[in-house]
């Protein structure tokens, strides 16, 4: 296959390179020496079909990176297997067929490019080295818990948490949250809800978890279970299921969650969780079985006494929202949510896999009004104040859209007025937050919508070419008869010649009814040309050309306009037609027929715009949350990446994992020219911090110096055993740039004896980590044993704390403790310096 301009050889390490827009360049590390359109899923897999880093045929069926996070240099991904089957085995029972007989159909459609699974299921959790490309397979697709074995569907939603990290897991009854020790890869089961009761799986309640957030000192999961959805916390996941605690239930959240299977996004329920300006806030998908609704918008805080408070955003406005479900955008099933300076960005998220059964049964109406109406970008501020980044002029609530993209106002589909490729934007699929920086990736339909190019006009009218000229003779036939050429009649069928002579005897036809008659033979004619051809459609490039006979779009638009006066000029002579002509012409030529396949036709002009520069997936970045440029409008060159489904950030940088059903998902390396060199310590990972000052003698008002070499990055933020520190009130970064300072009214109220774990965190590259024993060296002060877990460690070189924080003229809670023993003692030496004066004078 010929590759874009500016794709480096396959061969060059670390692997295949693909300049982008906005000055990027795209890596691709997983399977490095295959090219654009080759084999994938970044594992492979043996003759027996088991997944294995060992070299082997390419596994193409892993084909999503579903979830991921990344640790280290180490990128750890959950995959979908098979992604296009799963959907298809939900379709197939909505559609009242079977898997099997929809996969042959799709086989055809897609010349076997499509991966289709027999019945087998290897969704994994891998890692993959950001540097080298090294991969291991972390967790192969059963597990154990509860005593049975567990095959897990996927995992869909992954974040750390304590230097752990979590993954939930689609399984099918026992949903889960699992848990993965990168310093050994350990993994266990932490919490897995019970399993769903015969009612519950009545109901058809969706496993799909995906809601993942960490809210100050506490994991925060969603998950399934027999009354709906409902969300958990624990602050030590670690220790099982019995740390976590409920924290919102399906009423809570008033009911809004679709859970079912039949329902909207296949029962997406808590779709969506992030934590912004210290609450948590929860996008919900709630439209139910037959029925299209938009996104819900909740926060979620936590009151003085423990219990938790829900407040709809975006909702219903009677039950108190501001706005209505999906801020009024019809299509936006659900909503992905990032935060970026200082603001929630939310992506719209709309519903085209559930319209795909309509399509395959040719029904266009769904399809077309997703592509009519593409996804949305939405901000709020810490005040709840909203903003529409990109979409269409006059917005009911926003007015115009406040979002640029490459210089030219941001429409929907994250694209300029003038791209019509970006209709096919369905998903704001996932975005990211990386060195002042934000990026969004979408999922682009197209590749998945063209086999409904394939249909035939007849097929989308429901008539064979037979059945059209049968029809065609009974309007010739009548013709014929009331123009008082009877001779040929004797040739006609015996219920055309009743009914033409019914008609005779109470009709004489105007000349302009028999003009309509001719006009309508005649369209009937040419149409029927139309029937007898192969119908596939043809872009300028080629793609998805299955036919060596094309039909273009210009045809089908002719063939459209036909119709419509086909129907104008029967509905206006139909009382004149006998029931032999209209009980078979009715069954089809009808205005629902005319719309569907208006929306047939329109819906090939939104694909043709799919060309190879446009079609795939698409990755937006900006620097200011307004102003965007364009990296990608073609999935890093490869048309099969339909959607850019992950982001991790590693000490390498900027990583992504796309969706690709037809040659597995692909991991890349992005880079905007910046090399990344990791920020190191100067002075050693363990210090001592002495409460009092010895030379001053009095409480240590200096705080702690930490020397690190910052080359070139900047602090984004410092935790003290996992809580983040306030800047310019715990710790200061150095003006002189040495390093940062643990300010002496944090430091003084920490326990003495305590050993505190820090982890300085950077825009970009590895992150720091010290230790800082908390001692107090006042004089007849009592030193605590130090705890057996805690290794002794070295002081800080004391010339390091010149420029320490200064206190802020507080007195901490540990502080005042110390300054009372020293105060009491003062008092009793000078009590007894007064009673022996006393005695003297005695």
């Amino acid at each position: 296959m010929l590759l874009p301009a500016g794709v480096a050889s396959a061969a060059q390490a670390p692997g295949l390179s693909v300049k982008q827009g906005a000055g990027y360049t795209a890596t691709k590390i997983s399977h490095p020496n295959a090219g654009l359109g080759e084999n994938d899923g970044i594992v492979n897999v043996d003759a027996n079909g088991t997944p294995t880093a060992a070299d082997a045929d390419a596994d193409r069926g892993q084909n999503y990176s579903w979830a991921s996070v990344g640790y280290g240099d180490w990128m750890y991904v959950g995959t979908c297997y098979s992604a296009m089957g799963s959907t298809l085995k939900l379709m197939a029972s909505k559609m009242g067929t079977t898997y099997s007989k929809l996969k042959a159909a799709l086989d055809v459609a897609f010349n076997g490019e499509l991966f289709l699974d027999n019945g087998e299921n290897r969704s994994l959790l891998l890692k993959i080295n950001t540097a080298t490309g090294e991969v291991k397979i972390v967790a192969m697709p059963v597990q154990k818990s509860l005593g049975d074995d567990i095959n897990v569907n996927g995992y869909r939603a992954a974040i750390e948490f304590h230097d752990k990290l979590y993954f939930s897991a689609a399984a099918t009854g026992k949903p889960y949250l699992l848990e993965v020790d990168p310093a050994t890869d350990a993994t266990k089961i932490v919490y897995q809800s019970s399993p769903l009761s015969p009612a519950a799986q009545k109901k058809g309640y969706s496993v799909g978890i995906r809601g993942l957030a960490v809210l100050g000192n506490q994991l925060v999961a969603s998950m399934i279970g027999d009354d709906g959805a409902y969300i958990v916390a624990s602050s030590d996941p670690s220790q099982g299921k019995d740390s976590f605690k409920v924290i919102a239930t399906q009423k809570d959240l008033l009911d809004y969650p679709a859970c079912s299977y039949a329902d909207n996004i296949f029962g997406g329920a808590i779709w969506d969780m992030t934590v912004f300006n210290g609450k948590l806030y929860i996008s919900v998908v709630t439209g139910r079985a037959g029925t299209k609704q938009s996104f819900a918008l909740f926060r979620g805080e936590q009151t003085n006494d423990g219990s938790w408070k829900y407040t709809p955003l975006v909702g219903s406005p009677k039950d108190g929202a501001r706005y209505d479900y999906g801020f009024g955008a019809t299509r936006s099933g659900a909503a992905n949510l990032v935060v970026y300076k200082n603001h929630l960005y939310i992506g719209g998220y709309n519903d085209p896999m559930v319209a795909l059964p309509d399509a395959l049964k040719g029904k266009f109406e769904n399809l077309y009004n997703d592509m009519a109406n593409p996804v949305n970008l939405w901000r709020m501020d810490a005040d709840e104040n909203f903003e529409l980044v990109a979409g269409e002029d006059n917005n009911k609530y926003f007015g115009n859209p406040i979002g640029t993209i490459d210089g030219e106002t941001m429409r929907a589909g994250l694209a300029a007025e003038s791209d019509t490729s970006r209709h096919l934007n369905q998903y704001v699929w996932r975005m990211q937050s990386y060195d002042g920086k934000m990026y969004a990736g979408t999922f682009d339909i197209s590749d998945l919508s063209y086999p409904v190019t394939q249909f035939a006009n007849g097929d989308i009218l429901h008539r064979t070419p037979e059945q059209w000229k049968k029809q065609i003779e009974y309007i010739k036939k009548f013709l014929e008869e009331i123009k008082g050429d009877g001779s040929s009649s004797a040739n006609a069928s015996a219920d055309a010649k009743a009914g033409i002579a019914t008609q005779s005897a109470e009709s004489d036809a105007s000349n302009g009814e028999i003009a309509k008659l001719e006009r309508m033979e005649s369209l009937m004619g040419s149409m029927q040309e139309d029937l007898n051809a192969k119908q596939t459609d043809a872009n300028a490039d080629g793609i998805a050309t299955l036919s060596a006979d094309s039909y273009t779009l210009e045809d089908r638009i002719r063939f459209q306009t036909m119709l419509e006066e086909l129907l104008k000029i029967y509905e206006s002579i139909k009382p004149m037609l006998p029931d032999s002509v209209t009980s078979e012409l009715d069954k089809w030529l009808n205005q629902e027929n005319v719309d569907n396949f208006g929306y047939f036709v329109n819906v090939c002009k939104y694909l043709r715009s799919a060309t190879s520069d446009k079609r795939g997936c698409d990755l937006v970045v900006t620097a200011d949350g307004v102003n965007f440029q364009t990296i990608t409008r073609n999935g890093f060159g490869d048309n099969n990446n339909h959607g850019l489904r992950v982001f991790a950030v590693t000490d390498s940088g900027l990583s992504v994992g796309t969706a690709n059903p037809y040659h597995g998902t692909q991991i890349w390396n992005l880079n905007d020219g910046t090399t990344v060199t990791s920020a190191t310590l100067s002075a050693g990972n363990a210090f001592t911090y002495d409460k009092y000052d010895a030379a001053s003698k009095r409480q240590n008002s200096a705080g702690l110096n930490v020397g690190i070499n910052f080359n070139g990055n900047t602090v984004s933020d410092v935790q003290y055993d996992y809580a983040s520190l306030t800047a310019g009130k715990d710790y200061v970064v150095n003006a002189d740039g040495s390093g940062i300072s643990l300010t002496s009214t944090f430091l003084n109220a920490q326990k003495t004896g305590s050993t505190g774990s820090v982890t300085v965190f950077f825009n970009r590259g590895a992150r720091v980590k010290f230790t800082v024993t908390i001692t107090d060296g006042t004089p007849s002060t009592p030193q605590p044993s130090p705890s057996p877990a805690a290794p002794s460690k070295p002081a800080a070189d004391k010339a390091d704390k010149t420029s320490a924080g200064k206190t802020d003229g507080t007195t901490a809670n540990t502080g005042s403790a110390v300054f009372g023993v020293a105060f009491a003692a003062a008092v009793l030496v000078l009590a007894a310096g007064v009673m022996l004066k006393l005695r003297r004078r005695d």
